[in-house]
């Protein structure tokens, strides 16, 4: 509920971040320097072929009849669904060989292997697989094992292991090159609701949720790279011609292709909606609902515009995917639009904890994907082995414990509020900090506080006694406040607004968050810092300057009383 701020937009990041993406990649032309690959498939055209239900000429025209404003991006992607999609891929290196089999293990049970078989047939039947062709791969192909994954309801997901071996497919593509999307979440559906709170405080709201079905395999890929997709099973051989569930840039060319789709939904449909993947997820009025035909039932409006979009675009999906409600989960959390709370479910609320206090131990070292697993999308700019030191082992308890006690991880607040105009139930205080010391002060109690600079800081320079000011603010006003009510913290420091505001801090700023965090969790209060020009903060800055009599002559009657900065951030005294 903390980290939710009014960022200006209530649009898909995504649909946006198509404007300034850059145009996918063709094979190089060393790829077709590989002669024994190319050899191959000319030889063999039965084996290679690209085809997708996308309605590729559809899809093109809106783009382009929209004057989407990056038509070099646009026409990358249709190429691609054209021709076949190329995923970044260096295969012409001194270290791969032409030719290379890995097998793919035996099933662990029947059921897998029942499973793996049906699904092989079925692939083949659609025209992504090719026909058995075994039992020898031909010059120039790769094959990479499969194995099932188990899904909820004890159904399997067939995946092929892009990783395994010395001569790995992914290993020909760096993480770098398949860098930089963006990716709607939770939190960009959390800010347009609140949006929507501020003229709308007692509509009933639901979620809604779409979800292609197969979504990676309707992307063709390139028979340069299909070649390398050979699909091996109890002796026989296949071509796999589509997008892969375990590729290193599988993820990446979906998103090219449904980032489109969706800033179709958003600037030519007008359908407020977000996507993560291959889920688009938004909100509606309980009582806005419209018939679906093809389902034969009524489903929210927007959901069925969206629908109607991916049948124009032959874009393919299931009617048990479909699903819309209050609470609904949404990429993992549980969204209620009405208690305005998204929270973590209890069972994943128990597996994160669990694994922060694993992770936890102090003098480990850990791998980076070991970082990666337990942070997420924290993109850690590391190389090697990271080393547990007490700081991180204490941050990382802090958030265990504090998951622990919760009863979910809540991000909203029931009503939104900002700066203007103010609600006025809100309390105010303004901060200030200079080189000689800290003040601040309530316009309601005409009342102020002011204090030297510790001798002993973990960072020396004013932006962190700027921030320090306010944690001291925010743990005298909380005391002051009844459960439940709010304040409105004021400073000229732009770090100070980013860092309470987001949460999020660099090296020595996390002690300030947690302390700031720990007494408004113990207190209940939901707070916003705001910033606020010098020239309108002129009582908290002679108080910081102690020119106490300055601060009394704008504020007649000010009473001003020390205070003393919480030791808890204050870090060791250096010797």
């Amino acid at each position: 509920r903390m980290v939710w701020g009014d960022r200006g937009q209530s649009v898909s990041g995504t649909a946006l971040w198509t404007e300034t993406a850059e145009p996918l990649p063709r094979p190089p032309a060393s790829e077709y320097a590989n002669v024994a690959a190319v050899d191959t498939i000319n030889k063999r055209p039965d084996l290679f072929h690209v085809s997708t239900p996308i309605n590729v000429d559809r899809f093109e025209t809106i783009l382009t009849l929209a004057h989407h404003p990056n038509p070099s991006f646009v026409r990358s992607v249709c190429q691609g669904l054209r021709e076949g999609f190329w995923p970044w891929a260096n295969t012409q290196t001194n270290l791969y060989p032409t030719t290379w089999d890995i097998p793919s293990p035996t099933p662990s049970s029947v059921a897998e292997r029942d499973f793996l078989r049906d699904q092989i047939k079925k692939e083949e039947s659609v025209g992504r697989y090719s026909h058995n062709f075994g039992p020898n791969l031909l010059p120039g192909m790769y094959s990479m094992p499969i194995h099932a994954v188990p899904k909820e309801g004890g159904k399997f997901r067939l995946v092929t292991n892009h990783s395994a071996g010395e001569y790995s497919l992914n290993s020909m593509i760096t993480k770098e090159d398949i860098a930089g999307v963006t990716l709607d979440n939770v939190q960009d559906l959390g800010d347009a609701i609140r949006e929507y709170r501020h003229t709308h405080p007692n509509d009933s709201l639901l979620i809604w949720k779409a979800d292609v079905s197969e979504a990676y395999r309707h992307m063709p890929m390139h028979p340069l790279w299909q070649i390398k997709q050979v699909v091996s099973f109890e002796g026989e051989r296949r071509i796999d011609r589509a997008n892969v569930f375990g590729g290193r840039a599988s993820q990446r060319i979906f998103h090219a292709f449904m980032s489109l789709v969706i800033w179709i939904a958003v600037f030519v449909r007008l359908i407020q909606a977000f996507i993560y993947v291959d889920d688009s997820f938004s909100f509606a009025k309980v009582e806005d609902m419209a018939y679906y035909v093809k389902y034969r039932k009524m489903l929210p409006s927007a959901m069925v515009s969206l629908l109607l979009l991916w049948d124009e675009l032959g874009i393919p999906h299931e009617e048990r995917k479909q699903i819309f409600g209050s609470p609904l989960p949404v990429i993992g959390f549980e969204v209620d639009p009405n208690l305005m709370k998204i929270s973590l479910k209890d069972e994943s609320k128990r597996i994160l904890v669990r694994e922060l206090r694993k992770f936890a131990k102090y003098g480990r070292r850990r791998s980076l994907r070991d970082f990666e697993h337990i942070a997420g999308s924290l993109n850690w700019a590391l190389n090697g082995l990271l080393w547990m030191n007490r700081s991180v082992v204490d941050e990382i308890l802090w958030a265990s414990f504090h998951l622990a006690r919760s009863d979910g991880v809540y991000l909203l607040k029931s009503v939104s509020w900002r700066l203007h105009p103010l609600p006025p139930d809100i309390l105010e205080v303004f901060c200030d900090a200079s080189g000689s010391g800290m003040g601040f002060w309530y316009p309601t109690f005409n009342l102020g506080f002011q204090s030297g600079l510790p001798p002993h800081l973990p960072i020396n320079d004013i932006f962190y006694t700027e921030a320090l000011c306010v944690v001291s603010a925010i743990r005298d006003a909380v005391t002051r406040l009844p459960r439940n009510h709010r304040l409105a913290v004021y400073t000229d420091s732009l770090n100070s607004v980013y860092l309470f505001n987001s949460l999020s801090g660099g090296p020595g700023y996390n002690c300030l968050l947690m302390d700031v965090v720990e007494f408004i969790l113990a207190f209940d209060v939901d707070f916003r810092v705001f910033h606020i020009s010098g020239h309108d903060n002129v009582v908290a800055d002679h108080l910081s300057r102690w020119r106490a009599a300055e601060a009394v002559k704008i504020s007649p009657g000010l009473r001003i009383l020390p205070f003393q900065p919480p030791r808890v951030t204050l870090g060791a005294a250096k010797k």
